[in-house]
């Protein structure tokens, strides 16, 4: 009886002050497609970390920029037929819009929003 106390107690300690490594939940990945005007995501990001995978898939230059709760998350010029990736922190309910900022690319409807769920 007091060894079965003594083993729950330790395990509550554990849990308590955090000594056992739980694992952090792994961030949500977005593919992210970039063509000559058009920007298309793989799916709506979710609040909490995000991983927008980032390809070019045309000849012109392009970037990728994410903005909203106070935040700007930007990648690289990317040349034709590359990548990169640009890693955020969402907050739930944050409207965010996107965009390239390349020359005009945005006006030439290389833009769009979510709000993260």
């Amino acid at each position: 009886m007091k060894r079965v106390s003594i083993l729950t107690a330790t395990a509550l300690a554990i849990l308590v002050f955090g000594q056992v490594g739980l694992a952090a939940p792994s961030a949500q990945t977005i593919r992210v497609t970039e063509t000559s005007y058009r920007i298309k995501l793989s799916a709506k990001p979710r609040a909490g970390a995000v991983k927008f995978v980032v390809r070019n898939a045309s000849d012109d230059p392009h970037d990728f920029v994410v903005r909203g709760g106070g935040k700007t998350f930007k990648s690289r010029v990317l040349a034709g037929s590359s990548g990169a990736t640009v890693t955020a922190r969402l907050k739930k309910g944050v409207r965010y819009t996107f965009w390239c900022s390349v020359s005009d690319h945005a006006e030439e409807g290389m833009k769009g929003s979510f709000v993260a769920g």
